[in-house]
Formats: structure tokens, C-alpha cells, sequence
């Protein structure tokens, strides 16, 4: 019972104290916003891309050695077949949003890949 009135003081305390780190954080103009967002997205992509990479080559490691058999070969071809689809759709995604940070002026002119923010 005395450990919920304390959290009940503390959040409000807390609350109000770290309201302005939240508001600091805010993006300012909308180009503020848009690199964020960009950046985000292109972050994601590049973890999602990863992943999938490890998988697919986890699946093809664990179904060598059973190529020869004919039970789930099936099975085995839709899992290739469907992770390289997957795979190129990312890949394209992360191409449109460089494509796009590029055509709107958000990566370095340079081509060093930097962001302009």
C-alpha cells in the first residue's frame, strides 16, 4: 500500500520534470521532421534488411542437408523462393528512400552519403 502512494507522488513529480526534454526534443521545421522520419525508416530498413539476410541464410544452413529428400522438398522450395521475393522487396524499399532522401535534398550533395540535417 505504501509503495503505491509513493508512485502515485513520484509520476506527476517525474512527469513534470521531464516535460521539457520531450518538448526539446520536438523537431522544429517540417525538414526537421522529414530527416527524423527518413532517418527512422532507413534505420529500420537497414535492421529489417539484416535480419532477413541471417534468416534466410539460418533456413538454407539448417535445409542442406536435406536436399536429397523428397519429403517437404516443396516446402523447402516455397522458403527459398518466398525469402528471396521478401528480400528484394526490401531492398527495393531501401532504395526508394534513398531515392527519395536524394530527390528532396535530405543526403549530402557530396555523395558521401552524410545527411544534410
Amino acid at each position: 500500500m505504501k509503495k503505491r502512494i509513493m508512485l502515485a507522488r513520484f509520476l506527476p513529480v517525474a512527469s513534470t520534470l521531464l516535460f521539457p526534454l520531450v518538448a526539446l526534443a520536438a523537431p522544429r521545421t517540417f525538414k526537421d521532421l522529414a530527416c527524423e522520419a527518413a532517418s527512422l525508416i532507413d534505420t529500420a530498413t537497414f535492421m529489417l534488411i539484416t535480419f532477413a539476410l541471417v534468416a534466410y541464410f539460418w533456413g538454407v544452413a539448417t535445409n542442406i542437408p536435406h536436399f536429397g529428400d523428397e519429403k517437404g522438398a516443396e516446402k523447402r522450395k516455397s522458403f527459398f523462393f518466398w525469402g528471396l521475393i521478401i528480400f528484394f522487396v526490401m531492398v527495393s524499399i531501401w532504395g526508394i528512400v534513398q531515392l527519395l532522401q536524394n530527390t528532396l535534398g535530405f543526403k549530402d550533395p557530396s555523395g558521401l552519403g552524410g545527411p544534410v540535417c
